[in-house]
């Protein structure tokens, strides 16, 4: 059996990361988030994906019409996803930083999904990122995100390990949680057989909670007008949601 060292996030995990993420439901996010766009009346079917990872939303945007961009930090995981969206025209791969994108030219749509704001570890990373939002959005233009909240990750990941098997993969998730800085640290270690042989790989993760109202602080900063809702509703956020959902206008 072979071990690696632990990697940077989404470095050693990505050809694996669908498997581990198979019992997301996808198209209901998908769904959610053409019903916000129908009913601000955006007719331009264009969508950047920031994080977009292996693309699993880019792929059905673009069969649903949209052309789709999609930017990630991770070489390893836009590979997975240039696979998956190489036959669907138009579409386009950017390997960037959310923190500090550039792209010159505006969207009409920008999405952030699944935990991914969460990574940005301090108020000013979490700044920067709607700011760099606001400046890539075009008039009147739409940012739809997700966060794990401050209660998710203390309360629901908490100081807990358990394990996985997910299509034939074997994984173990330790969590520990900073309430000094409301950060969770995770250590996954995925095994997997290749060439007959056991291989064991890890990669360390962090995300931080942020309170509802701090969030809407930065996104008032960085020009924002916005609503938060429970995950997937309509509903009003509350700090004891799960995962709550921005719907932020420029």
């Amino acid at each position: 059996m072979k071990s690696n060292s632990c990697s940077t996030p989404f470095a050693t995990i990505a050809p694996f990361y669908d498997k581990l993420m198979s019992f997301v439901n996808y198209p209901s996010w998908v769904a959610y988030i053409e019903k916000i766009i129908q009913m601000s009346s955006v007719k331009d079917k264009s969508i950047l994906d920031l994080a977009c990872g292996t693309g699993v939303c880019l792929e059905l945007w673009s069969k649903n019409g949209y052309r789709v961009i999609g930017l990630d930090r991770s070489l390893p995981m836009l590979e997975v996803c240039r696979e998956k969206i190489a036959a669907h025209d138009g579409a386009l791969l950017i390997n960037g930083d959310i923190r500090n994108f550039k792209l010159g030219f505006e969207m009409p749509i920008i999405t952030c999904l699944y935990d991914s704001l969460n990574y940005l570890l301090t108020e000013g990373e979490l700044l920067s990122c709607f700011r760099r939002v606001h400046d890539a959005l075009r008039s009147d233009g739409l940012f739809i995100f997700d966060m794990n909240t401050i209660h998710s990750l203390r309360d629901e990941w908490g100081n807990n390990s358990f394990q996985r098997r997910d299509e034939g993969l074997f994984s173990v998730w330790t969590n520990k949680y900073d309430s000094m800085q409301n950060i969770s640290s995770l250590n996954i270690t995925l095994h997997v057989r290749r060439n007959g042989q056991e291989i064991v790989l890890k990669e360390f993760h962090q995300e931080r909670g942020y309170e509802l109202s701090v969030i809407g602080e930065l996104l008032n900063d960085a020009g924002f007008n916005f609503s938060l809702y429970r995950h997937l509703t309509f509903t009003p956020a509350t700090e004891l949601d799960l995962r709550i959902m921005g719907v932020a206008r420029k």
